[in-house]
């Protein structure tokens, strides 16, 4: 019952934390954890629904564990208009928003978070091919970000 009642305040704190819905031309908010703050937000536009689609489309796990959040990093929250169908091994379902977690944690494995009409809230690992030339061109990479990608045995 632990397990239960932790991942249900984990759904209730993340609602409370992201309550503020973001239009479509509001584009992304880019989160600093620690500072418990928006440090940037970034333009709605065609390149970065597209960004978002990709990282969905290279869903390659499943977050194994109840920690969803990192305790430091970046959280990116980008709500995709329209909403985007997509059925894949990890994903099923009308994507609505997801937010995209990542760390210098070298344990946290960067993290989407998906949100989609149909089950609500999936947490996936993703490929990161694309993830440090996004962070890159919006001025948000730096060094001690952990890319890498979990290993799955």
């Amino acid at each position: 019952m632990k397990i239960l009642d932790r991942l249900l305040f984990l759904v209730i704190a993340f609602s409370l934390f992201f309550a503020q819905t973001v239009g479509a031309t509001d584009g992304a908010e880019v989160f600093d954890i620690k500072k418990d703050e928006i440090i940037l937000t970034i333009r709605n536009s065609n390149s970065l629904q597209n960004q978002v689609k990709e990282w969905l489309s290279s869903a390659n796990g499943a977050v194994g564990s109840f920690r969803i959040e990192p305790s430091e990093g970046i959280a990116i929250k980008i709500t995709l208009m329209p909403p985007y169908k997509i059925n894949n091994d990890w994903i099923n379902g009308t994507v609505t928003e997801v937010v995209m977690f990542i760390s210098p944690s070298k344990t946290y494995f960067p993290t989407l978070l998906v949100f989609t009409k149909e089950k609500g809230l999936i947490a996936v690992h993703v490929k990161t091919h694309s993830l440090k030339t996004f962070l890159k061109k919006n001025k948000l990479f730096y060094q001690e970000l952990n890319l890498t990608e979990p290993s799955f045995n």
